[in-house]
């Protein structure tokens, strides 16, 4: 038997899912950070991704300002972080002292990557499209980079455990990578 879930929280019926820190740098040179599960990919050719932020948020802000930013995958080794990320506002706070990460230059953008994940994606923003109190962007991947010992033919392996989250302060890491014969 199935139990109803509150409409208002039926998203979390797609928990878990992975957690990435999204990287913003305003027209000053000021970076923020953020924490963001919805994301998703949505095309090959181009490469396409969707990022639902909400409307006031400062992240939000910064995109519709210079339309780019840096998708950064996190291991379960930066669990706090991520933490901090999404319970912190940049309006108030300066994250990049706080979260005590390095960033590296992007090549194709200007908000940097940071260089304790295991991934990045460069992005800039194709499409802006408002859905309630949300906007939903649609960004091209301009540059894709992962560690080379972590990611082989086209996957993660287990030991990148690319952290995931669960609901609220619960965080899973996949228990394992499985390929089907």
């Amino acid at each position: 038997m199935k139990n109803d879930v509150d409409l208002r929280k039926a998203y979390s019926l797609l928990h878990p899912r992975p957690v990435v820190l999204i990287c913003t740098q305003d027209r000053n040179g000021k970076i923020n950070v953020m924490s963001c599960s919805w994301i998703t990919p949505v095309s090959d050719e181009p490469p396409l991704i969707a990022v639902s932020l909400w409307t006031k948020g400062y992240t939000h802000n910064i995109i519709d300002e210079t339309k780019e930013f840096t998708v950064n995958i996190p291991s379960s080794k930066l669990v706090k972080q991520v933490w901090l990320a999404g319970t912190k506002s940049g309006r108030k706070v300066d994250k990049t002292k706080i979260l005590g990460l390095k960033f590296t230059g992007s090549k194709t953008v200007s908000p940097p990557a940071i260089e304790e994940c295991v991934g990045v994606l460069e992005c800039k923003v194709k499409e802006r499209i408002m859905l309630n109190e949300q906007v939903l962007y649609i960004a091209e991947i301009q540059r894709a980079c992962a560690e080379e010992n972590l990611f082989k033919n086209d996957i993660w392996i287990d030991e990148a455990n690319i952290l995931l989250h669960t609901g609220g302060k619960i965080f899973s890491t996949p228990k394992s990578v499985k390929e089907l014969e």
